[in-house]
């Protein structure tokens, strides 16, 4: 008798993460899709969307549920075509989702010390006289924790799909981080 597989997800995604800025690394439109986590969250709940599951290669059943949402869906979204990166041509399908994570960081790390990552931030005025004069018109504050995903296929047809994909609920039966 064949042991009962367990496919029991896990609910942890979008709306349970602690992330500022959500980071959708689109392979096939070699774009970044920025925009802040909360402004994802509230374009999952604004509408009523079909649930949608994942895998990973060499895993049976699936390993994440979560939801469609077109790009076009997400308020402040940022799109940052990105084909100067080196790192593009070590992506493929068939790739661990642990590899596709670390190239999907390397890409957004790539973009930020490029400046070209957008940070939504406080900044104000610095009134203070002495620090005027020294140089210092503007003070900017900016602790953010920014969530990475590669979504190999996102992003604007005709390459990508047309949406992205919020992760609702995951397992990791392969153990890896």
């Amino acid at each position: 008798m064949q042991p009962q597989l367990d496919v029991s997800l896990f609910e942890y995604g979008i709306h349970t993460e602690g992330s500022d800025i959500r980071a959708h690394v689109s392979v096939v439109n070699r774009t970044i899709y920025a925009f802040p986590t909360k402004n994802g969250v509230d374009a999952v709940f604004r509408t009523p969307r079909e649930k949608r599951f994942a895998g990973q290669p060499g895993v049976a059943g699936p390993t994440a549920e979560g939801w469609l949402v077109p790009v076009e869906d997400v308020e402040d979204l940022r799109r940052l075509r990105f084909e100067s990166w080196e790192g593009w041509t070590q992506f493929r399908d068939g790739l661990s989702t642990t590899r596709k994570g670390q190239l999907a960081v390397m890409c957004v790390l790539g973009a930020m010390k490029r400046g070209r990552f957008p940070f939504w931030l406080d900044a104000t005025e610095d009134e203070r006289h002495n620090v005027q004069i020294l140089g210092t018109d503007v003070l900017v504050f900016c602790k953010k924790k920014v969530q990475v995903k590669c979504d190999f296929h996102a992003g604007e047809k005709p390459r990508g799909t047309g949406h992205l994909f919020f992760q609702r609920a995951e397992r990791n039966p392969l153990k890896r981080i």
